[in-house]
């Protein structure tokens, strides 16, 4: 097994609630210190051109593949697409990683542990909501699973805790077998918005379970509710595409896929309100940031107010 990783950044910011150490230099500081720790393949795929010194850190670490500045939903498309235009084994695993997450420096080699130890994982997430530490609210967290979830039991893998979940992010770890496989899955969920992936709708589809209530698609697509006709229009037109999930889901609920998420969390997504729990990312930033000057490659102004 063989482990490749995907990463995809983008030279422009947003207005999101980060943390005072939030800065994209750290984001992929951290996740070539995490990627000292295993023997992998480093693909940088940048939508649009970059900050030279970002730029820079890539190109010393890796192939870096730039896109024409054709937006989030085609940079991803075209990552998922990579392990299949260069020829990944179906026994290897290929992590793809977003330019705005902080991670632990063991997180690759757990990962690559995990994917050897627990062989019916066909996905593993270093980011994600688990019961027993979900990223958002309790009730909000046990409210996305679908009614005949079955949870199952915890691993754990040379001391980190893997737990069974039913959905992460856009940054994930897939074998790059099932991944293929489920391709069209992915596609399909970015078919009806323009600024969404459908993360969870996506996951939950491959794992066989129906992403939406039948009863919800009905009344949105008879326009029934009380909010504004325009938001009521834009659920009606969803409508159709949320149904031919369901029905995708049904088809595949005799081979679900398994998810797990390391547990506690190995990554956390830069988002105030997003960072996953019991675990001190100022810190995890601080020590990436000292580790990246250790080495000369960057300067306490680039890396955010650290």
């Amino acid at each position: 097994m063989s482990l490749h990783l995907v990463y995809r950044s983008y030279g422009g910011e947003n207005k999101k609630n980060r943390p005072a150490y939030y800065s994209k230099l750290l984001a992929v500081a951290s996740f070539l210190r995490a990627a000292e720790g295993v023997e992998a393949e480093i693909v940088f795929i940048n939508d649009g051109p970059l900050p030279q010194e970002r730029l820079q850190l890539m190109v010393s670490y890796g192939e870096v593949v730039t896109l024409g500045g054709v937006g989030m939903r085609r940079s991803y498309r075209y990552a998922l697409q990579e392990p299949r235009r260069r020829n990944w084994a179906g026994r290897d695993v290929v992590y793809f990683g977003e330019d705005d997450y902080l991670y632990r420096p063991d997180a690759f080699s757990k990962l690559e542990a995990a994917a050897e130890a627990i062989p019916s994982a066909d996905y593993l997430a270093l980011y994600g909501s688990t019961p027993e530490r979900p990223v958002q609210d309790r009730l909000k967290h046990q409210a996305l699973y679908p009614k005949n979830w079955r949870q199952l039991p915890a691993t754990t893998v040379n001391g980190q805790a893997w737990t069974n979940i039913i959905s992460t992010a856009s940054t994930f770890g897939a074998r790059v077998g099932a991944l293929d496989e489920d391709l069209t899955i992915f596609m399909q969920c970015m078919l009806p918005y323009r600024h969404r992936y459908m993360d969870h709708e996506t996951c939950v589809v491959y794992q066989g379970y129906q992403p939406f209530e039948w009863r919800a698609l009905a009344a949105n697509l008879f326009l029934k509710g009380h909010e504004p006709l325009n938001v009521r229009g834009k659920r009606a037109f969803a409508a159709p595409f949320h149904a031919a999930l369901n029905l995708r889901a049904r088809r595949r609920s005799d081979r679900r896929r398994l998810l797990y998420a390391a547990d506690p969390n190995l990554a956390t997504h830069l988002e105030l309100s997003w960072l996953s729990p019991d675990v001190d990312w100022e810190d995890v930033a601080l020590q990436t940031a000292s580790w990246a000057r250790g080495r000369g490659l960057l300067t306490g102004a680039k890396m955010g107010r650290i």
